[in-house]
């Protein structure tokens, strides 16, 4: 585990996180302008660091900033941060901001603010049993830009809490009736033992993990949708899952009131769930030791 105070990485400085200090002229605190990624390492190596880099990248561009110089180093920068925290299993935030200017709507002509947090993750552990959660069926208020991963989070944010404050564990979007994603995961359905997922448009974030997941699914033989579906056919659905960085593939037991099946995670959520560890263990822990 990492200190309490931990070493990050500022503007091109390591530095320790209580040190660290960001201009009140920072433009993601007045706009929300900027883009950021979470990624994991596991046993001291990442998992798709070229995906990850890949979206930032395009994330940066459909934001009309410049891309800071060699973006490429967060490589070099995250295992120095793994090195100065005494960490092998770690989840890696890293945020770009605009950088600070005062407050104007037009795009200054300044530095980037660069940021990564590292925090402890728990290692693999291949005989975990698929994590469980609930979730509740939510308006998806958010702009028509989802596939940015764009500090906007405040719709996130409320349906998350009022899921919470409703008993349950997440909150599952949908607009007008047709799900798009979760609150900060990507939702997925099974139906007579095929998986669904709303296709990577302009309304849902292109995960890492959902696309790690449907690559796993077509080489194990499922049968994939890229389609969208309801919110009606997810209450009947099969199976419900969810898939993401930090959650990897969860399956989801309960919605609003409807129990999924029967209520425990189905046949196809587990061959992914498993599909899922053993990637993982071929691309991070296969050189280990």
């Amino acid at each position: 585990m990492t200190h309490s105070n931990p070493t990050i990485y500022l503007n091109g400085r390591f530095v320790p996180k209580s040190a660290a200090a960001i201009s009140v002229d920072e433009r993601g605190m007045f706009y929300g302008d900027g883009v950021y990624e979470v990624l994991r390492f596991y046993a001291g190596r990442p998992l798709a660091m070229d995906l990850h880099v890949d979206r930032m990248r395009k994330s940066l561009s459909r934001i009309e900033m410049t891309e800071p110089e060699g973006l490429d180093r967060f490589l070099n920068v995250a295992e120095t941060l793994l090195e100065k925290n005494k960490l092998t299993n770690a989840r890696f935030y890293w945020q770009i901001t605009r950088g600070a200017s005062p407050r104007n709507v037009n795009y200054p002509d300044v530095p980037p603010t660069e940021l990564v947090i590292v925090d402890p993750a728990a290692p693999l552990n291949p005989d975990a049993p698929v994590p469980t959660l609930t979730a509740t069926l939510t308006p998806d208020e958010r702009w028509a830009n989802c596939w940015i991963k764009s500090l906007m989070l405040l719709p996130n944010v409320l349906a998350s809490n009022a899921a919470h404050r409703a008993g349950f564990d997440s909150a599952i979007l949908h607009r007008d009736g047709t799900v798009t994603e979760a609150t900060n995961s990507n939702a997925m359905i099974v139906r007579a033992g095929e998986l669904w997922t709303h296709p990577a448009n302009r309304y849902i974030l292109n995960g890492v993990t959902r696309q790690l997941i449907l690559r796993c699914a077509r080489e194990i033989g499922v049968t994939v949708h890229e389609q969208t579906y309801t919110t009606d056919q997810l209450l009947t659905a099969d199976e419900v899952l969810l898939t993401g960085t930090t959650i990897h593939v969860t399956a989801i037991t309960k919605v609003d009131q409807q129990t999924i099946d029967d209520g425990k995670p189905g046949p196809v959520t587990q061959r992914l769930h498993d599909a899922l560890n053993d990637l993982i263990a071929n691309e991070c822990l296969q050189q280990v030791g």
